[in-house]
């Protein structure tokens, strides 16, 4: 059988292949669009999002944030069992090295995530607030406890790995990424010369892998309006600029918890939860951190609003 038409002839063979074709087409376009990418594609709808949000020359509010946070579970046994957590990615690993990576590119991920300190995605307030955006909340299968037998992790080695490894595609460690300095050292003695440590990650907890943003730079204000409201959590100045060659402990903040919130005047230890940073926006962040979820300290925060879904 032969099919005529004014351009030429399609034999029955050609047209059964432009069907195959055709269909084969559709099948895989189906096929992409049914891909699971997960949180990669979570994260670029936010990024573009927030990239359209602080160039927008519309009101802040008008133009709304695509943000969801993710849920990630890191076992050593490939299951998630013992963790109240409903569908969380789940990511196995075999040793410490394996646990501060996957720690570490959450903490880069959540960075790029909302623009790298570059982008005013907030817009302005009459005073100062902070925003902040819980990237992903994670939580530790009970396999884990194989690897860290004390039940925890030192946050000081995450920092180390981050020192030593840099962000996949990028020709700079985790740590002058998200800080803009590499000598931990110097921060190290900085912060044990006021008697602050950056402390455990309880791996019976979950955590949050969160940022902030405020909405001008008077971060200062903001912080003395905020000191002394829960027993027991103290602020402290601490300020590492993004763009920059050492550790400054002049201005800026870090939250703290000590006994009484005394730490940062010498009464004990107290535990750095998060760094912040200046931003090439000309707003300050709190830096990417892993922060205790629904804790007390998350709770010192303030924030005006979280930016991200659940």
């Amino acid at each position: 059988m032969k099919i005529k038409n004014k351009n030429g002839e399609l034999t029955t063979t050609q047209l059964v292949m432009l069907i195959v074709l055709i269909v084969s087409f559709v099948i895989i376009l189906f096929l992409i669009f049914r891909l699971d990418l997960g949180k990669t594609t979570d994260k670029e709808i936010c990024r573009n999002s927030v990239v359209t949000r602080g160039s927008s020359v519309l009101p802040t509010e008008s133009v709304p944030l695509k943000c969801q946070r993710s849920y990630l579970c890191l076992t050593k046994d490939g299951n998630c069992d013992s963790v109240p957590m409903t569908n969380p990615t789940i990511k196995k690993v075999k040793n410490e090295a394996e646990v501060y990576e996957v720690l570490s590119r959450e903490l880069a991920d959540c960075w790029w995530t909302f623009g790298e300190g570059e982008i005013n995605y907030v817009g302005s307030d009459m005073t100062s607030k902070l925003y902040c955006s819980i990237c992903t909340q994670v939580a530790f299968d009970d396999s884990v406890n194989e690897i860290f037998s004390e039940g925890q992790i030192d946050k000081w080695e995450i920092y180390t790995y981050m020192q030593n490894h840099n962000v996949s595609g990028k020709d700079e460690t985790y740590l002058y990424y998200l800080y803009g300095e590499n000598d931990l050292d110097e921060l190290r003695a900085k912060l044990e010369n006021q008697h602050l440590n950056f402390g455990p990650i309880d791996l019976n907890k979950q955590y949050y892998v969160m940022m902030g943003i405020t909405s001008d730079v008077s971060t200062v204000g903001w912080v003395l309006a905020g000191a002394g409201l829960i027993s027991g959590v103290g602020l402290a100045i601490v300020f590492s600029p993004i763009v920059g060659t050492t550790w400054g402990i002049t201005s800026g903040i870090a939250l703290i918890s000590g006994v009484g919130g005394g730490a940062a005047a010498g009464g004990g230890l107290g535990t750095v939860l998060a760094l912040t940073v200046e931003g090439l926006s000309g707003n300050d962040y709190i830096s990417p951190a892993i922060v205790e979820a629904n804790s007390q300290e998350f709770g010192a925060l303030k924030c005006k609003s979280i930016t991200t879904l659940s």
